[in-house]
């Protein structure tokens, strides 16, 4: 009688699903899956904190299109997980959780690491399961793996008792199935396709707005091809920033939603198509005119009519969506509409132009993006954290393909400490492209121990500090509170040498305080070879709207 031991099951399924690497901190509960892993070519990589482990889970959906997987050890290596799953939810990112947990029978005894661990996630995952029998663990792993990544996508939470992961039944008792996901997708019903299509054709000013739901499609091709035979100019927005690149002349933005230049854009707007995204942050509802036409592409059949009265909803998958649509559509060019979006764009560069070859001295922000722009490629990924820092980074740093751009403005939640652990599952992801973080001073201490990590798994990326040794973001939204009798609360840092911090822990560090010697502290970080920080001294008074 042949025995197999639950963890080397969920190995197993892992495998079958083209997984490569898990991320997470070694611990009893979750050992076996972790040795079986490890034994067949599914990497383990060891952070830091649990929490680095679920935003490097994420990271890897969001540059790759698929899930990412992140493992804990039971009670507090599962709660540390908290704020990367709530990102991964409020982002709809497809990640898997494998929790470990406390035995079955240690079960409401106060036995060690005994908590309700499925209760939490319940209220942050599309899917929360406990495994009780070790027999059907390829069954809750496949099915929560489906979960995750069809429909609307999002995180499913997985927890095997240490006793059912460590157990062993006979393997004539366990049930493999040949598929656990299906890779067709629907698309939209005809009839409300070829009203869509009529009401694009006879628009003046027509725009189209793609997000994460195009990311996760894969639609780029298809996106590509549809605005430029409608001739529709388009922004992306969330996961989507990049999926057809920045360079495009149908592109009117400088950089992501949110900027005057698309606040205009749709404010002008006759129609709008909505491809897999929702209003909320940034993107509000009062952002539509209420005589613009609204035509909604979206998986999920509810979402289409949320916040927002729609003249066409389609219900269906945007890449078999978008195929339809450009079947549907007669050739045009918009031109008139088009001219007037760049004009606006023009004048925006324009107006910014004297800030980015500023030499001045704390060094403007605005300048530094300037040096960093010029070190994008179509094989740079670009990854954004902090407050200020990512507005600025936004507003000026390009996206030049699928997954090449991702950050804090993913979606509405927002944690600060995305910055390493998205740029380190990037660079897992695609290790023949360059890896630029751009990070806050006060985002970069969630992330800076991490560099230990990298070092370990020899993950190269460079980190660039705007360093203004401040929260700056609160500073200047609280500044009408502040007075000489009244100060700021606990806002300034210290003036640190991060750049010093990385070289200890056996990194590239580089200190910068005049603009000048900017671009050749960068040149210098990526051609370490190392993973690298560029630690930049800037102005403390000057944030993104002065």
């Amino acid at each position: 009688m042949a025995e197999i031991r639950g963890g080397t099951m969920v190995q197993q399924i892992l495998k079958k699903e083209g997984v490569k690497y898990i991320f997470g901190i070694p611990g009893g509960h979750i050992y076996p899956m972790m040795e079986s892993c490890e034994e067949n070519g599914i990497k383990f990589i060891g952070v830091r904190h649990e929490m680095t482990a679920a935003m490097m889970a994420e990271g890897w959906a969001l540059t790759t299109g698929d899930f990412g997987v992140c493992t804990a050890t039971a009670g507090p290596g599962v709660t540390n997980l908290v704020t990367g799953i709530a990102n991964a939810d409020r982002n709809c990112s497809p990640v898997l959780i494998m929790a470990g947990k406390a035995k079955v029978i240690e079960a409401d005894r106060n036995e060690l690491q005994d908590f309700n661990q499925i209760d939490i996630y319940k209220s942050m995952t599309k899917h929360a399961r406990s495994v009780q029998e070790t027999h059907r663990i390829p069954e809750y792993v496949g099915r929560g793996i489906a979960e995750a990544t069809t429909g609307r996508p999002g995180p499913v939470y997985m927890e095997i008792p240490r006793d059912i992961m460590e157990g062993y039944v006979d393997e004539s008792l366990v049930e493999y199935q040949k598929t656990y996901r299906l890779t067709n997708k629907p698309a939209g019903n005809p009839a409300d396709i070829e009203k869509a299509a009529k009401i694009l054709d006879e628009a003046q000013r027509p725009v189209v707005i793609a997000g994460s739901g195009a990311f996760y499609s894969k639609a780029q091709n298809e996106l590509k091809e549809f605005v430029e035979k409608a001739g529709i100019p388009f922004f992306t927005r969330n996961a989507a920033r990049g999926l057809v690149p920045d360079s495009h002349p149908l592109f009117v933005s400088i950089g992501a939603t949110g900027h005057p230049v698309f606040a205009g854009a749709i404010q002008n707007a006759d129609v709008v198509l909505l491809l897999g995204t929702r209003p909320g942050y940034i993107m509000k509802r009062e952002s539509f005119p209420a005589n613009a036409k609204i035509i909604r592409v979206d998986i999920d059949a509810a979402s289409i009519t949320d916040q927002l009265d729609v003249e066409v909803g389609i219900v269906g998958d945007v890449k078999e969506v978008l195929k339809q649509l450009t079947a549907a559509v007669k050739k045009n060019t918009h031109q008139g509409w088009v001219e007037a979006l760049a004009n606006g764009k023009a004048q925006m560069v324009e107006a910014v132009l004297p800030l980015l070859t500023s030499d001045q001295k704390p060094i403007h922000p605005a300048r530094l993006m300037f040096e960093i722009m010029q070190r994008i490629d179509e094989n740079t990924i670009v990854v954004i954290d902090g407050g200020d820092t990512a507005t600025f980074g936004n507003s000026f740093l390009p996206a030049t393909g699928p997954g090449q751009y991702m950050g804090i403005a993913n979606g509405s939640f927002g944690p600060l400490g995305v910055g390493v652990p998205y740029a380190m599952a990037a660079k897992l992801a695609h290790p023949d492209k360059k890896v630029l973080l751009l990070t806050g001073d006060g985002a970069f201490g969630y992330g800076a121990m991490e560099y230990d990590t990298a070092i370990r798994y020899g993950i190269n990326f460079t980190t660039i500090i705007l360093n203004d040794s401040c929260w700056g973001m609160i500073k200047r939204s609280e500044a009408q509170r502040a007075t000489e009798d009244k100060p700021f609360v606990g806002l300034f840092l210290r003036d640190v040498r991060y750049d010093q911090v990385v070289e200890a822990l056996g990194g590239h560090g580089e200190y910068v305080t005049e603009a000048a010697e900017i671009g050749a502290a960068i040149d210098r970080a990526i051609a370490s070879d190392k993973p690298a920080c560029v630690n930049v001294m800037t102005d403390v008074n000057v944030g993104p709207n002065r």
